[in-house]
């Protein structure tokens, strides 16, 4: 009996290890090419086909224990051993049901959520046309310079400069004393700019949730910050006026808190205002090149932007998106909002500039989305074209929307402007300067957080032996298998 163990291999570790290492065992050879595959990828900065492998791992662990099962089983003779088409019937199975799941979920959430927003409607507007607003200039949301294929991959690859390791410096938000007429400006990361006079003050796309920037805060989260901010910080809200309706510029949470405020909106948005209770006379619909008198010290216009709208799967370009043009205590002031470099620069200029300081879309940008999002030799060109004396970069520091590193746009754009004599600022985050007064330029971003390159850049030689045990493990399954073919040719 006990060497009738042995042969088998119960009872005795040592003839367990020496099975193991056996030609013609394929669980080796399987292992060592799937671990080299693994570690490879690790090294590459390429987890997402970690991810991917597991997943391919978790279903044929579900297709092999469902196969134990009498599921499909009609037609088989020997339940030990499936067929392929049994196991096809399987995972066919499998699949089907998470499609169910998942299409009948996604229909019960966006007829429930209040975060999708209201139901699009009909504009009589020239920019609306066969139920979508279009751009005044023919603009796709991908660049064919850029294939989707190529974009995916850069995609796959992870890169730990794309977000900040480390706490964001940023200064506590402290009220500054404001001569008659003077404006203050303070950035909170992203698109959010408070500007302040002693009787006047106005926000631009207010997001102060800590949540994810997209549908049921599933989106990416924002970055760490040294100071945290919201709305109790602040000053009460007279203004607020809000660029398109994407997630990362129009908070549900946000602009619920701000229900006393008065919104300025595009069209279209004012419909998902009121879903969140807004009183219907706090809103205010413009179309592009609307204007109007808020107070005695603030007129306001709407203008062209280049981009598009959407909260929810079919919704796109049901709303307007645009750019605003503030003149407060007869300073003017440009509010970009989302946009690619457009001409309507020019004709913003000779209707409402020169503009004292300009906030101009810099950040998220891909080469396959420059007409929608600006690359930073375009941030200033922009600039020019506004007339602007004093170009502020926003749409940046706050979330990872993009390949870039997370650095990039305000380096880049604050070395383009020195090198065409366009004056940049760069406050830091939370902190406070007045319009006219002090340029703050400090590079408060370089030595932030430290990036890494791949694993394999730096040790090649593991990358080689890893690529060679991979190989083994190839060739431990298919040579015994070869010779096995040979040998029943031969017989025959």
């Amino acid at each position: 009996m006990s060497e009738q163990l042995d042969t088998v291999g119960f009872s005795n570790p040592k003839s367990r290890f020496s099975n193991f290492f056996k030609p013609g065992n394929d669980l080796l050879g399987y292992t060592l090419f799937l671990t080299s595959m693994i570690l490879w990828f690790e090294g590459n900065n390429l987890r997402s086909l970690t991810i991917f492998l597991a997943i391919i791992a978790f279903f044929w662990f579900v297709v092999n224990l469902l196969t134990k099962t009498k599921l499909f089983s009609k037609k088989e003779t020997d339940l030990e051993n499936p067929s392929t088409k049994r196991k096809l019937k399987t995972l066919s199975f499998i699949l089907v049901i998470l499609v169910a799941l998942l299409v009948s979920t996604t229909t019960i959430v966006l007829n429930i959520a209040e975060d999708f927003g209201g139901e699009p409607v009909s504009h009589d507007s020239p920019n609306y046309n066969d139920g979508t607003f279009e751009n005044s200039e023919t603009t796709s949301l991908q660049s064919g310079e850029v294939s989707s294929w190529d974009l995916l991959g850069e995609y796959m690859v992870s890169d730990n400069c794309r977000s900040p390791n480390e706490d964001l410096p940023s200064e506590k938000f402290e009220l500054i004393d404001l001569e008659n007429d003077e404006i203050s400006v303070t950035w909170f990361g992203h698109s959010t700019i408070l500007m302040r006079s002693n009787n006047v003050t106005i926000i631009t796309d207010p997001v102060f949730s800590d949540a994810g920037a997209g549908p049921l805060s599933l989106g990416p989260s924002p970055f760490p910050y040294e100071h945290s901010y919201n709305l109790d910080d602040l000053p009460e809200i007279d203004y607020v006026f809000i660029s398109h309706d994407h997630y990362d510029h129009l908070d549900m949470n946000t602009v619920k808190k701000l229900e006393d405020s008065m919104f300025f909106v595009p069209l279209g948005i004012k419909n998902h205002l009121l879903e969140w209770d807004i009183e219907d006379e706090h809103v205010q619909e413009l179309d592009w090149y609307d204007e109007v008198n808020i107070s005695q010290d603030l007129h306001a216009a709407l203008t062209p932007a280049r981009h598009f709208s959407g909260r929810g799967l079919t919704d796109s370009h049901s709303t307007l998106w645009g750019s605003w043009v503030f003149n407060l205590h007869d300073t003017s002031i440009y509010f970009s909002g989302d946009t690619g470099y457009t001409d309507e620069f020019t004709n913003i200029s000779e209707k409402f500039g020169p503009f004292d300081i300009a906030f101009l879309d810099s950040g998220q940008y891909n080469i396959a989305w420059q007409q929608v999002h600006m690359l930073p030799e375009q941030v200033i060109q922009a600039g020019i074209d506004l007339n602007a004396s004093l170009v502020l970069p926003i749409h940046i520091s706050k979330y990872e929307l993009a390949l870039h590193h997370w650095y990039e746009p305000m380096e880049l754009v604050s070395t383009l402007g020195a090198e065409r004599n366009v004056s940049v600022a760069t406050p830091i985050l939370g902190s406070s300067f007045i319009i006219g007064d002090e340029i703050p330029n400090e590079a408060w971003w370089r030595g932030v957080s430290e990036c890494t390159e791949p694993f394999f850049d730096e040790h090649p030689i593991l990358e080689y032996t890893l690529i060679y045990t991979g190989l083994i493990g190839i060739l431990w399954v298919a040579i015994p298998r070869f010779k096995n073919r040979n040998k029943h040719s031969e017989e025959e």
